[in-house]
């Protein structure tokens, strides 16, 4: 047996021992340093602070408490650097460590905009964190709400659309379009980044968010108070979407996640003949028109027609597949770099998505209701069978450079969003008296792209400072070789198919819109004394819009017998090559000249403000803007047959006022008035007429709108118990003068939609706002967060009018956000219980009829509970799994008229008629993402 000390391992042992004896010695003769890390004014810990012995890499990260501790540190006498992003660094000195003792620091942080003197921050303000938006809306003097990254991470939310849900007072509309204060998506504005967006829908003035992944929204804050600094066309609210710009370290992430619909996973799926294409949404390419198409089928012949219509003769097969998972994948890189003075970061993504849709709707429309018989009395009854595949594919690009008192940053958003969907409508149509089969196939592809280069610098250190932004914005939409066949049941027919063809009709249509804007702001603060520090802003800004609108309509002629038009809805057999001639089936022009239309829009306006305090009890934010708007479009009347130009003119002046006053550091109370505007978008007054699938109508522009204006007043009281806390509620006031809504008549033998100017309408409400932590009962890593919002609003209309008092079109009454989250940093686990309802709110605007037992009545939609639960869980720093549920409960969507009926001798009752129903399935979602 060998002993030890005689051998190599022998002495290895010997040394480690002593080593560990050493270690174990200087452990016993160090101490530490710790304490806390909080905001100096309102008391918040700071969350992420660091703390550094001054000329070492020694220190630590405050936690969530602001607590942090260096421990080990020798007996000596130190001095501490404290840093944190937007705050002014605190040196500390003479901090003596003793041996087997703490050294306790309670630090105080300011934040840098309070400073006056020899600061210079150079990194940017993050405001990703809860803590951040809180502190945001805190030191806001308009009244704004608002969500950051670190909370959207917390959900299973996959856009911007369903991540505006979780803001107070906010809804959304056909998934993709915001509702503020119960005030529809036209009286809203929205810029991503610090530049407008333009809107892609034809039909509507609206940015759709859908387009926008929720992985890439750093914050999104909506203002609902006017502001001298703030556009002034906005009455419900002001989005501002910021993406991500500010890298977290060297990182390189990728996730995937794999989706499942109850109602179309793994089912039975049809859709007509698509390309690979269409699984990155540019199917929109392939379908167009071919370059050698001629410009007007009714300049050629019969003959002519005919082989161009063969030219196109395509898509027309149906394919039938199982339905696969939904697909989602995000690549995400940051890189920072250090390049002399400079500190360069840059964020890149790439993601893509693709899912399936399925739902059975029933459809139906009234006419007047027959009060004699009691009975309903429909327009159509059908039943819509949807098949829909979107596919998505986008790419951000964001730098950020900064160097001393200048920041640069150059800003890029892509999206690419393709829509396929197959719908098959079977029923009755009670005007024509027949059973019917309508058949659409559409294809709709939607670009996005939103770039911005923008600088900020301080001239002289909290004294001037001036930024600017400069933005393009281009949006289209394309709906290339849309295809709608209408059949009609022979009802002597005795074998299958008993349908028969009765009227195809194929559409083209080519929607671009491109915006440029400039800004620039300058800022100058003045110290008149301790209590006093005025500070003066001014700007200005300039924009340019302008849009192109082009579209193609064409009918089938059926002439002819060697073919047979009848079918159960595969249109293979009938629309053959062979039987595309002369003779038979060729496409007649259909289009005339209002169908295309070009206009543009222009809007200069400058501002200036004054903010004005006494000491930090009282601050004060009053200005005034100015606004320059010119509109002009060039098209035809409805039938095609009668030029129209417009060309209107307004300069208009919006004076706001909002205050703020502090009860105490946790407390306070804060009051705003400003006027706006909202002005009709391009699609509002163009006489351009657009058959929608869906409702079954007609929507047509109105050339005789006016610009509505509104005045607002806003009170709300805030407490902020603790940090990443508060609790708000708040009311506000709003009227308005010619206030534009979507309203429906009766057009011939059908429906349709256009816009008007009521006289004046006023909208009131309460918003409550509550995010708490629950540790104070007993439940440490539980929060609440809840916001619920009551309006009420009434349109008024001039005195004689068939029309009747009613709500806003668009505006809900009540609605509720609430969600309980979980949070366990130390296991890597998180999850949430999030539910959302909206109150019945008016979808579109009915007929009014001098006697109301005649009224066609007000669409609403119906409110529905909405319940989704998340979890997640960190395995080691690399890996984190998520699953998710997302509508739980699977609620009916429901459309429903309230048809209200006075008998003869007085009596009142309301009968109800459900317009349309269906559910969207429940979605459930696993995923895993890598961080590197």
């Amino acid at each position: 047996m060998r002993r030890i000390g005689e051998t190599g391992n022998g002495r290895s042992f010997f040394l480690l021992v002593l080593g560990c004896v050493l270690s174990l010695s200087a452990w016993a003769q160090t101490g530490v340093i710790c304490g806390t890390v909080s905001d100096a004014k309102y008391k918040d810990a700071l969350i992420g602070a660091s703390v550094v012995i001054e000329g070492t890499t020694v220190g630590a990260i405050a936690d969530v408490e602001g607590n942090f501790r260096i421990e080990n540190v020798k007996p000596g006498k130190y001095t501490l650097v404290a840093s944190y992003v937007s705050y002014k660094s605190e040196t500390i000195k003479d901090v003596v460590v003793k041996a087997h003792q703490e050294s306790v620091l309670r630090i105080e942080l300011s934040d840098a905009d309070l400073q006056l003197q020899n600061v210079v921050v150079v990194a940017q303000r993050k405001l990703g964190t809860e803590t951040a938006i809180i502190n945001t809306v805190r030191k806001s003097l308009p009244v704004v709400s608002g969500i950051s990254a670190q909370q959207i991470g917390k959900t299973q939310d996959s856009d911007a659309a369903e991540v505006l849900r979780r803001i107070p007072g906010i809804t959304i509309v056909e998934d993709r379009f915001v509702v503020v204060r119960g005030l529809a998506q036209r009286y809203n504005n929205v810029w991503l980044n610090n530049a407008t967006t333009p809107s892609s829908e034809t039909d509507s003035r609206a940015f759709s968010f859908d387009v926008l992944p929720s992985s890439l929204i750093d914050n999104m804050m909506v203002y609902k108070s006017p502001s001298a600094e703030l556009p002034a066309d906005f009455s419900g609210g002001f989005v501002q979407v910021m993406t991500k710009n500010i890298p977290d370290g060297n990182t390189f992430n990728v996730s995937y996640q794999m989706g499942f619909n109850t109602n179309a996973t793994f089912c039975d799926f049809r859709l007509t003949d698509g390309t690979w294409k269409d699984y990155l949404g540019f199917g929109a390419g392939v379908r167009s028109l071919p370059s050698s198409f001629p410009s007007h089928l009714g300049e050629h012949t019969t003959e002519e027609a005919a082989a161009f219509t063969r030219q196109i003769n395509q898509r027309w097969g149906i394919d039938k597949f199982t339905a696969i998972p939904d697909q989602k994948i995000s690549l995400t890189a940051h890189r920072s770099y250090d390049v002399g003075d400079w500190k360069i970061g840059n964020i890149t993504n790439v993601n893509w998505s693709t899912e399936y849709d399925y739902s059975e709707t029933v459809n139906n429309n009234f006419i007047a209701y027959d009060v004699k018989n009691d009975a309903s009395r429909p327009r159509f009854e059908y039943d819509d069978i949807r098949y829909k595949n979107t596919s998505k594919i986008g790419a951000l690009f964001n730098w950020s450079f900064l160097k001393g008192n200048n920041k640069y940053e150059l800003r890029n958003f892509f999206n690419q969003r393709g829509v396929f969907a197959l719908t098959q409508r079977e029923g009755v149509n009670y005007y024509s008296d027949k059973n019917i089969r309508k058949w659409e196939s559409l294809y709709t592809g939607r670009t996005t792209y939103s770039g911005q280069i923008s600088g900020t610098h301080t001239l002289q250190e909290n004294i001037n400072k001036v930024d600017w932004t400069a933005g393009y914005a281009f949006a289209s939409y394309r709906e290339p070789d849309r295809k709608i066949v209408n059949s009609i049941l022979d009802e002597n027919r005795t074998e299958k198919p008993d349908y028969y063809v009765s009227d195809p009709m194929r559409y083209y249509q080519d929607l671009k819109d491109h915006s440029a804007s400039l800004a620039a702001n300058y800022e100058h603060k003045f110290v008149v004394s301790d209590m006093f520090a005025p500070v003066f802003n001014g700007g200005i800004y300039g924009e340019y819009k302008s849009r192109t609108f082009d579209a193609r309509r064409f009918g089938y002629n059926l002439l002819g017998k060697g073919y047979d038009r009848y079918a159960d809805w595969d249109y293979t057999d009938l629309f053959t090559d062979e039987n595309i001639s002369a003779d038979k089936i060729w496409m007649r022009e259909t289009t005339t000249n209002s169908d295309s239309y070009t206009s543009e829009n222009m809007l200069g306006s400058a501002y200036v403000s004054a903010k004005l305090n006494y000491g930090e009890v009282l601050n004060a934010n009053i200005g005034v803007r100015m606004e320059y708007y010119r509109l002009q479009m060039d098209g035809y009347s409805s039938d095609g047959t009668t030029p129209v130009h417009l060309d209107n003119k307004t300069t208009d002046f919006f004076p706001s006022v909002n205050v703020a006053y502090n009860l105490s550091p946790k407390h306070l109370v804060r009051a705003a008035y400003g006027r706006s505007v909202n002005r009709p978008e391009f699609r509002e007054v163009v006489p351009y007429v657009y058959f929608n699938f869906e409702r079954d109508a007609n929507i047509v522009g109105n050339t005789e709108l006016k610009n509505a204006y509104a005045d607002n007043i806003d009170l709300r009281y805030e407490f902020y118990p603790a940090s990443g806390e508060m609790i708000t509620i708040g009311g506000f006031y709003k009227r308005f003068k010619d206030p534009i809504e979507e309203t429906y008549n009766e057009a011939g033998s059908g429906l349709q939609y256009t816009y008007h100017n009521a006289k004046n309408a006023e909208a009131f409400g309460v918003e409550l706002d509550v995010k708490k932590n629950l540790d104070f009962i007993g439940l440490r890593g539980l929060s609440l967060v809840c916001n619920a919002a009551y309006i009420h609003s009434r349109v008024r209309f001039e005195k004689g009018a068939p029309e009747r008092d009613r709500a806003l079109a668009g505006q809900s009454p009540y609605l509720v956000n609430a969600g309980l989250f979980y949070q366990h940093d130390d296991k890597g686990i998180s999850a949430s219980l999030l539910y959302n309802r909206i109150g019945k709110r008016i979808e579109s605007v009915g007929v009014p009829m001098q006697n109301q037992n005649e009224d066609i009545p007000d669409i609403y939609e119906m409110p529905r509970n909405s319940l989704d639960l998340t979890f997640s869980k960190k395995i080691g720093k690399v890996v984190e799994i998520k699953a998710g549920i997302q509508d739980m409960l699977n609620s009916k969507v429901e459309y429903k008229q309230f048809v209200k009926l006075t008998d003869e001798n007085g009596g009142k009752r309301e009968r109800e008629q459900l317009i349309r129903s269906f559910r969207p399935g429940v979605d459930i979602n696993v995923g895993v993402s890598l961080k590197f």
